[in-house]
């Protein structure tokens, strides 16, 4: 369990001194602020110039109720001493009917956006990170940055000016939207860094990867240090909010969806099924397949609509084609689109077989030609049905399929794979 890090003030210390334990300097730093609401000083991101994202304990009591007191919000990464210029805020969103516990541990949940009545100048956080890049950051443990106005030690007063220490994501998480790191006895965040920002660098951005909520060790006894944080992606109507109240928009996180067109199989004269995956990248996709006799897709034979896919994980989709021409040769893809853009995958094709009177296939020719993957197959039965036997017969001993005169067979195939049979009809034109 970890303790909150919000922390009363004492008076404000005379010298300059560090804060976050063990930590350096960060004066300058402008993803950082110093939030003051009544006696409590409390850490905060400047995420946008009119937006603060902070902890939910520096600003709900026991009761569930929002402070109502003005929160001064002082510049980003700046000594208060020295430069003691500050805002207030607007408005103040949570979670609905959060509440701090009382118990001075970390609860679930623990994040609030701040809307400032006037702008706050020279904010350097590009974006905020995708729950999917925050969650592939804690399996490769990679090292962030945590800032903060906190004490040096758990006997100091907060500290007037921002310090920052790097310390390796944990893969362990405890709420949806949280994240951890480790920390030691001597080195991490204190009383006062709650709400600071958690940041790292992609490329040339600055990203936000959370704020702290709270810690064990340096400033409280503990066996295993540790961390927790919020990532403010995973709380998607409160960042909607902050956005709509401050006059922004909802710019999307994260990337256009990812598309693979997968494989054609099943094919018949008249159908076929096809699939594909897509990956959401966390932003609500719409994904579709398109088809056409065309291959450059000018004039579509058709449009179906393959689902809504959400979140991070790849979903795997698919469809039938039917009202299909026999004997021709279709060019498919799967296309996706998300706030962000939209993504094609790679053009696909298949033909429609047409077969000859006379002509005869045994049945692993038949699944070759129709795209039925044999893989773990270790039986087949063709069989047409009752109405369709003047157009095509088995032979009881080869348990061929001969194709009688013109007209559409229509066969049931049972194929058993890996102990488990299915049985499905297909239309076979015979010319």
């Amino acid at each position: 369990m970890t303790l909150v890090l919000s922390t009363t003030i004492v008076g404000l210390p005379t010298t300059r001194a560090n804060a976050v334990v063990g930590g350096t300097s960060a004066i300058g730093n402008a993803a950082v602020v110093r939030l003051r609401n009544g006696n409590t000083v409390c850490s905060g991101a400047l995420w946008t110039s009119r937006i603060v994202v902070t902890a939910a304990h520096c600003v709900v009591d026991a009761s569930g109720n929002v402070t109502s007191n003005q929160i001064f919000v002082n510049l980003p990464g700046v000594d208060v001493q020295q430069s003691p210029q500050t805002v207030t805020n607007s408005a103040i969103i949570t979670v609905d009917s959060w509440r701090d516990d009382g118990s001075g541990y970390s609860q679930r949940d623990d994040i609030a956006f701040l809307t400032l009545n006037s702008d706050l100048p020279g904010g350097v956080i590009r974006r905020l990170a995708t729950p999917t890049e925050v969650a592939a950051w804690r399996q490769e443990g990679r090292v962030v940055t945590f800032l903060g106005y906190g004490r040096t030690s758990p006997t100091s007063t907060s500290s007037p000016a921002p310090n920052a220490i790097d310390q390796p994501l944990s893969p362990s998480i405890t709420w949806p939207g949280a994240f951890s790191a480790a920390q030691t006895t001597t080195t991490g965040i204190c009383s006062g860094d709650s709400g600071g920002p958690v940041v790292t660098r992609v490329g040339n951005d600055v990203v936000l990867v959370g704020i702290n909520s709270a810690a064990s060790g340096p400033c409280s006894e503990s066996r295993q240090p540790s961390m927790t944080g919020f990532a403010p992606s995973a709380f998607p109507n409160l960042v909607a909010r902050a956005l709509a109240l401050t006059g922004g928009r909802a710019e999307p996180v994260g990337a256009a969806p990812g598309v693979v067109s997968g494989t054609a199989s099943s094919v018949a004269s008249d159908s076929a099924d096809i699939s594909g995956t897509v990956n959401a990248n966390d932003i609500a996709t719409q994904a579709f397949f398109q088809y056409s006799r065309l291959p450059d897709f000018s004039t579509l034979d058709g449009t179906v609509v393959a689902g809504d896919v959400a979140g991070s994980e790849t979903a795997t989709l698919a469809t039938n084609l039917a009202g299909l021409a026999a004997g021709a040769t279709y060019y498919w893809r799967l296309v996706a689109t998300n706030a962000v853009g939209t993504s094609v995958g790679d053009t696909q094709s298949f033909a429609t077989p047409v077969f000859a009177a006379k002509t005869s296939r045994a049945s692993n020719a038949l699944l070759n030609i129709m795209l039925i993957d044999r893989t773990e197959v270790t039986k087949v039965v063709v069989a047409p049905v009752a109405k369709s036997r003047t157009q095509c017969t088995v032979n009881s001993k080869t348990q061929r399929l001969t194709f009688a005169r013109p007209g559409t067979c229509r066969v049931k195939i049972t194929i058993t794979r890996a102990g488990v049979t299915t049985t499905r009809a297909y239309n076979l034109v015979v010319n």
